[in-house]
């Protein structure tokens, strides 16, 4: 059985995430719908949310926010995300208060103490433009896409941070995925929210391969001296192991960020260390794919180019199929 404190606490929360009479809100449309959980995710969001009524109520308010990011993340609910943000509160993070208050509205849009929420996110938007940032949500369609805001990679989707007031490019890119981008005018007196909806990239035709016709009466390749790819091979693997070499040096500085922002006790350093460690995160990510891209495409140049040494005259070509989310190498012939 729960404590009294913790009972009143979980009975606040669900309380508020019930239908009631609905508020308006100019500047917030509803989240889309989260996916079902499966239950044996909504046994274990239980289980960690239990431990964060624990820690809340023990005063240990970063061991219950933890506990119910984790529950939230396998379970969402209005409830949840309520619970954040009281935590969040009680550390005096401004800036994780009001995104969770926001999320608590966008996932109940009608709750009985509607006005006293609303009234609490706009006591904290005048805290952030007092300080001369205001926040910024941006949703897409699907999720998980890397945000860039002004020339800058942030995070993925959804994602929430606080920039300056005025304009802003947002720009999005997922693998599979034509870019989406858009100019953002953030306002100083509230938070915003950005939804974007990203369409699947249709690829660019290859370049054709050369033609296999003749010369002087004998085959165009008939006898091949060197490389048949020239230096590239050895190019793109040195670009890949660059890459990947960035990719560690980023994940290293994510780590020391990491443990910079744990160690920090003033809110505004916290927040300021975590934006980075999530800056250096999404760099380390993209670096490694590309230089794990780069190597393959290196390592199978290098074997053909070192096969081919030894086999019969052959045709190939090098080409490249571009589309938004990027360009591919491609090789074609007859080996």
């Amino acid at each position: 059985m729960l404590c009294p404190l913790r009972t009143r606490f979980f009975a606040l929360a669900m309380i508020l995430a019930t239908a009631s009479p609905a508020f308006a809100e100019t500047a917030t449309t509803p989240a889309p719908a989260d996916p079902a959980p499966t239950a044996a995710e909504v046994e274990e969001a239980k289980v960690r949310y239990e431990r964060g009524a624990q820690a809340y109520a023990a005063g240990r308010f970063k061991d219950a926010i933890d506990l119910f990011l984790q529950a939230d993340a396998m379970a969402p609910s209005a409830a949840l995300s309520f619970n954040i943000a009281r935590a969040y509160e009680k550390i005096g993070d401004d800036a994780a208060t009001l995104q969770w208050y926001r999320d608590f509205r966008r996932r109940a849009p009608e709750t009985q103490n509607g006005p006293e929420v609303a009234r609490r996110i706009e006591q904290l938007e005048a805290v952030l433009a007092a300080k001369g940032v205001q926040q910024l949500t941006v949703f897409s369609s699907p999720t998980g896409a890397t945000v860039t805001i002004d020339g800058q990679p942030l995070g993925v989707t959804p994602f929430t941070g606080q920039l300056a007031p005025g304009k802003h490019a947002v720009t999005l890119s997922l693998k599979g995925y034509a870019d989406a981008e858009q100019q953002v005018e953030l306002g100083a007196a509230h938070a915003q929210d950005v939804r974007l909806s990203l369409s699947v990239a249709e690829p660019s035709q290859a370049l054709p391969p050369p033609s296999t016709g003749t010369a002087n009466g004998q085959p165009a390749d008939a006898s091949p001296s060197g490389p048949r790819f020239g230096p590239w091979p050895y190019v793109i693997l040195a670009a890949g192991a660059a890459s990947m070499g960035g990719a560690l040096g980023f994940e290293l500085a994510r780590r020391s960020a990491e443990d910079a922002a744990k160690e920090d006790s003033t809110q505004v350093g916290y927040q300021d260390k975590l934006e980075t460690m999530q800056g250096h995160q999404t760099t380390a990510r993209v670096l490694a794919a590309t230089g794990g891209a780069l190597l393959a495409v290196g390592g199978t140049l290098l074997v053909l180019d070192l096969t081919s040494r030894k086999r019969a005259p052959s045709q190939a070509a090098l080409g490249w199929a571009c589309s938004g989310s990027g360009c591919d190498m491609t090789v074609h012939g007859r080996f």
